[in-house]
C-alpha cells in the first residue's frame, strides 16, 4: 500500500493529532502561514517523533483568515522571503527536537499555485536549494507528469507525487473546494478510494494525502489501520 500523509498541527478543536498521527507515515505540519505557531509546530514535532513519522514543512499564503485556500498575487521575492520565514523556523524546531525535516509540501492555494504557476514552483524549489537542497518536494500526482519530471531533473530535487484519498476527482484533476461534493465525508467512500488510488498503475503516486480537518477521514484512517494489521497477522 502507498505511504500515508496528513496534515496536521492544525490548531483544530478537538485536535485529532495525536489519534492520527500513529496511523500515518508522514506528517505535514503546519508552520504559521495558514494557521499554527510555535508551540502547536513544536507539539506535532514531538509527536511525530514519538511515533516515527517522517516530518514535512507545510507552508501556506500568510492567510489564516482564509485557512490559506485564497491565492495571492505577490512577488516571487516577497513570496520566497515568506516561506523560507516560516520553514526555517520549522527547521529550527525539528533541530532542536533533533527530528529531521525530509520534505516540503505547500498547502492549499500555494499548492495549487505550485502546480499552475511556473514561477511559483520555482519559487519552492528556490527555497529547497537555500534551506537543503536534499529536501523533497510534495507534488500532485497525475497532471503535469512530464513537466513535473523535467523540473525535478533540472534542479536536482526530488518530487514525491501524492494522490488524495478524501477529495473528489474529475479524471486526474481534483474537483476545486468551491464546487459541491468537493470532499468525500463518508468513510467508506474514502478507505475506498485509498485503495483504488493504491492499486492503480497509470501514473505515479508516492503518497496518499488524508486531511486532518474531515472528521470522516480520521475514521477512515482508522480502519485502514486495522485492515492493514489484519492482513499482517494473515500472510
Amino acid at each position: 500500500m502507498k505511504l500515508i500523509n496528513c496534515d496536521l498541527g492544525e490548531c483544530l478543536a478537538p485536535d485529532p493529532d495525536e489519534v492520527i498521527m500513529p496511523l500515518v507515515d508522514m506528517a505535514n505540519i503546519a508552520c504559521g502561514g495558514h494557521v499554527g505557531d510555535h508551540a502547536s509546530m513544536e507539539k506535532a514535532i514531538k509527536l511525530a517523533k514519538q511515533h516515527n513519522v517522517k516530518v514535512g514543512a507545510h507552508p501556506s499564503y500568510i492567510d489564516k483568515e482564509n485557512f490559506g485556500r485564497i491565492s495571492y498575487d505577490i512577488s516571487v521575492e516577497t513570496l520566497f522571503e515568506s516561506l523560507l520565514e516560516q520553514v526555517t523556523e520549522f527547521q529550527r524546531l525539528c533541530l532542536q527536537h533533533d527530528v529531521e525535516m525530509h520534505y516540503i509540501k505547500p498547502h492549499g492555494a500555494l499548492y495549487h499555485d505550485m502546480m499552475n504557476k511556473p514561477e511559483v514552483l520555482a519559487v519552492l524549489c528556490q527555497l529547497i536549494h537555500a534551506i537543503n537542497p536534499s529536501l523533497d518536494l510534495v507534488v500532485q500526482a497525475g497532471i503535469r507528469q512530464q513537466g513535473m519530471a523535467a523540473k525535478s531533473k533540472q534542479t536536482a530535487i526530488n518530487f514525491i507525487y501524492e494522490a488524495f484519498a478524501d477529495r473528489a476527482y474529475r479524471g486526474n484533476q481534483l474537483i476545486p473546494r468551491s464546487e459541491s461534493g468537493a470532499m468525500l465525508n463518508d468513510a467508506e467512500d474514502i478507505v475506498a478510494q485509498y485503495q483504488l488510488l493504491s492499486q492503480q498503475h497509470t501514473f505515479t503516486i508516492d503518497t496518499i494525502c488524508f486531511h486532518s480537518d474531515n472528521p470522516a477521514s480520521v475514521v477512515a484512517l482508522t480502519r485502514i489501520k486495522v485492515g492493514l494489521e489484519q492482513d499482517s497477522l494473515n500472510v
